[in-house]
């Protein structure tokens, strides 16, 4: 694809997801049985909405992984679950 012609998957529903981690790095994405070597963490975030009212408590990484696939996965800092919530093709 060139210019202006990716594709964002955004999942209404976040697919559970698992993080690998190998003395604190990010070595791999286990979603849906499948498994993905993850080459860089290119952003991280954290998002807490109305934490007075119990609202969402996340951790968000924008992750590559060795096939090429740019996604974003959170994990919920309450029950410590992670998600994956958008696939950029």
């Amino acid at each position: 694809m060139e210019g202006g012609d990716h594709v964002t998957r955004l999942f209404a529903d976040p697919i559970p997801a698992r993080l690998v981690w190998d003395e604190g790095e990010l070595t791999l994405l286990q979603v849906a049985g499948r498994r993905f070597t993850v080459v860089e963490v290119m952003r991280r975030w954290r998002v807490e909405a109305e934490w007075w009212k119990g609202g969402p408590a996340r951790d968000y990484l924008t992750l590559r992984t060795a096939d090429g696939m740019v996604c974003d996965v959170y994990t919920d800092r309450g029950s410590g679950s992670s998600w994956l919530q958008r696939v950029m093709d």
